[in-house]
């Protein structure tokens, strides 16, 4: 049986951006980290008509994810063999998914925030702006910046502390 247009598109709405966080830690760059999820989209779209035989689809995209990301890290340059990585940084698939579900959550309290508020905790946390690069960009005080992220980060703490605990402690 092949999968319809829309149960892929479920799949997309419900794993795409835990997906990209889930690559982002072996990418190292949010570019490289959408590309390797959007590539492992398009070959299950091209091999949706043998997905009814995968057990479970979250599992197998996580997988596919993961090895495609290793992948391209072996292709890109030649640099520590896996085993010469001290044991304690290799994460088990069940933490890599754990991992991946809370930063999940902690995406998705993002979202909640006030549209100024978010762009301007995303420009510092992400992009690593400083709080003067910000201000100059927004054409706000340096102040205000520093509200919106202390208030950011106050919001995400009282959401979901383990999370927030997990990312910025």
């Amino acid at each position: 049986m092949q999968v319809s247009k829309k149960q892929f598109s479920g799949y997309f709405e419900t794993y795409y951006r835990q997906l990209c966080l889930h690559a982002l830690h072996f990418m190292g760059n949010s570019e490289d980290a959408e590309d390797v999820v959007q590539e492992i989209f398009v070959h299950l779209w091209d091999k949706r008509e043998r997905l009814d035989t995968v057990s479970s689809v979250k599992s197998y995209l996580y997988k596919a994810v993961r090895n495609n990301c290793l992948t391209r890290i072996r292709d890109a340059k030649p640099t520590t063999s896996i085993d010469r990585i001290p044991p304690d940084q290799l994460l088990l698939e069940e933490e890599q998914e754990e991992r991946a579900e809370m930063e999940a959550r902690i995406w998705k309290m993002i979202d909640e925030l006030p549209e100024r508020r978010r762009q301007i905790f995303l420009m510092a946390k992400r992009d690593g702006m400083s709080y003067k690069e910000i201000a100059e960009k927004t054409g706000l005080t340096v102040k205000t910046i520093e509200n919106h992220i202390f208030r950011a980060m106050q919001s995400l703490r009282s959401k979901d502390f383990k999370a927030y605990l997990f990312f910025f402690a």
